[in-house]
């Protein structure tokens, strides 16, 4: 409840308009000749009680009743003046409301609206939350995951800012790192020039910092200015097909919107009844229909593997590779061995590598790096040694055993960077968490996979790897089936998955005949 005292009373600026609102969106600050301060703003034919709160900063424009009740004046606030969502014609019909719950029939107040109005005040407030308002609290919360506590991955995250932040000098001030849990953790590189979410919007708020071209991102579009509830299918149709994107891009671009009205929804900005998933197709959301043929470059890759002979030649050009691209060799050796999805690869420890209840060695991936983690059932996942993965492990200590890595040996890493600041890892009481941090593991594996393409001259792209593994493991033991035991799906073959479990011992036994499969003439050890 708001009370006018009259020991501190507040004298604003006073503006008389018209009750229209075309009268009210005209108000104009003038930045000469005026102070900035908050305004009250008056109507000629309005509605008894009635004036607009208007703040000049921020162009925020809210309606007020004054009205007394049991002799003490109060100010009641109506809503916020938003065209297209809250006009004089909504503030109308809800002053109808208003007066038939409080009013007597000789136009006094038998109820102080304020009283019972808390809630839906709280409610009213979230429900006029902007798309922009909604990506700007997202961000601040770290992409909190929606079913299951904790965050997004910063891989998820970084997909995510790049269409409702990006495209703009925004991106250029944060970086993405996971924690121990596998949480993405969103920071600002500088903090002595942008230090918070807040200042960053500050500083580069809409249609601020853009780059040039047509692209922009979710928060730059009128998209962003629209009402949290009106993101619905038309206007999520619209935006998508304003400029030519691809299917792909497309699809990221719903799945960023999908994650940002879940948590709309999930924090209650859209009230007791919000609408049906507009991201969803089975709640009558938007369709994103393929092309004919894709528009991204790297789709061509889509319905390629490799046989046998071309893994061979692979594995033979990243062993000569080694001494140049140390540990991305290896990295990619992995992903031809294990079949191993590439972002889960590059976020292998040293301590996954273990041994399973059977005493036979292991790799025990933890379910927080692995693909569907937001499933609580999830479990570990094993991936045996076999010799060929044997073979790279006998690799990464080669690698360490080189003068310029001895350092190294305190990288919890299992494919660490070649770009480690020896200086903060030789230094561990003023950096005592840096041998850990993020900053020293592998993010990218493009460098050595250009030179592998070069020296092969095979096509293809990191993702083949995993299908090409696929391919031989299911052709070695009989079929998808039986393959998934090693290959890890979890969706595609989902009888099988739900009843035939494999024990450990025959899951072993399977990843033996795969490895021999996979044993290639060995040049180096």
């Amino acid at each position: 409840m708001e009370q006018i005292s009259k020991r501190k009373k507040i004298i604003h600026p006073l503006y008389i308009i018209q009750y229209n609102d075309k009268a009210i969106a005209d108000l104009k600050w003038n930045k000469k000749t005026e102070v900035r301060q908050r305004v009250k703003v008056n109507f000629k034919n309005g509605p008894r009680g009635i004036s607009i709160r208007w703040t000049p900063k921020t162009n925020k424009k809210v309606f007020q009743l004054i009205f007394i009740f049991r002799k003490k004046t109060y100010v009641h606030d109506c809503g916020e003046f938003l065209p297209g969502s809250f006009t004089c014609n909504d503030l109308d019909k809800y002053l109808v409301s208003l007066n038939d719950k409080h009013r007597n029939d000789d136009g006094s107040f038998k109820t102080n609206p304020n009283v019972s109005v808390i809630t839906k005040k709280q409610l009213r407030r979230s429900q006029l939350k902007t798309v922009r308002q909604v990506i700007e609290l997202i961000c601040q919360e770290n992409f909190p995951r929606r079913n299951i506590k904790g965050k997004l991955s910063a891989l998820s995250q970084k997909d995510h800012t790049r269409f409702l932040i990006g495209y703009n000098k925004r991106r250029e001030h944060i970086t993405f790192q996971d924690d121990e849990k596998g949480w993405g953790q969103i920071l600002f590189k500088d903090t002595s020039t942008i230090k918070d979410w807040k200042t960053l919007f500050k500083t580069y708020p809409a249609e601020t910092g853009c780059y040039e071209g047509d692209e922009r991102s979710v928060y730059d579009s009128l998209l962003g200015s629209a009402i949290i509830d009106d993101l619905i299918p038309g206007n999520i149709e619209i935006y998508l097909n304003e400029i030519p994107r691809s299917y792909g891009q497309k699809e990221n671009i719903r799945k960023a919107l999908a994650c940002l009205w879940g948590y709309a929804r999930k924090n209650n900005f859209m009230g007791p009844n919000p609408p049906r998933n507009p991201t969803r197709l089975e709640d009558g959301g938007i369709t994103i229909e393929k092309e004919e043929e894709s528009l991204w470059i790297g789709s061509k890759y889509n319905e390629m593997s490799y046989d046998i002979e071309e893994l061979e030649e692979i594995n033979k050009a990243l062993i000569s590779l080694r001494d140049k691209h140390p540990f991305q060799s290896e990295c990619i050796r992995m992903l031809i061995y294990t079949g191993m999805r590439i972002e889960e690869c590059k976020k292998l420890t040293k301590e996954m590598i273990t041994t399973d209840i059977n005493g036979e060695p292991i790799i025990l991936m933890k379910r927080y790096i692995a693909k569907g983690r937001t499933n609580q059932r999830q479990k570990d996942i094993a991936y045996d040694i076999t010799e060929p993965v044997q073979e790279v492990l006998d690799s990464l200590k080669y690698q360490l055993e080189k003068p310029e890595f001895k350092p190294y040996h305190f990288v919890k890493w299992l494919f660490p960077s070649t770009r480690i600041s020896l200086e903060k890892l030789s230094d561990p009481d003023r950096y005592p968490k840096y041998a850990r941090s993020n900053a020293c593991r592998t993010h990218t594996l493009d460098d050595t996979w250009s030179a592998v393409k070069k020296i092969t001259h095979l096509e293809g792209s990191l993702k083949t790897l995993r299908k090409a593994f696929t391919n031989i493991t299911n052709e070695t033991l009989g079929g998808a089936h039986k393959g998934k035991s090693l290959t890890k799906h979890t969706n595609e073959f989902t009888p099988s998955h739900s009843y035939d479990k494999a024990s450990r011992k025959k899951t072993t036994t399977m990843a033996r005949r795969v490895g021999q499969v996979l044993m290639f003439k060995k040049n180096a050890k």
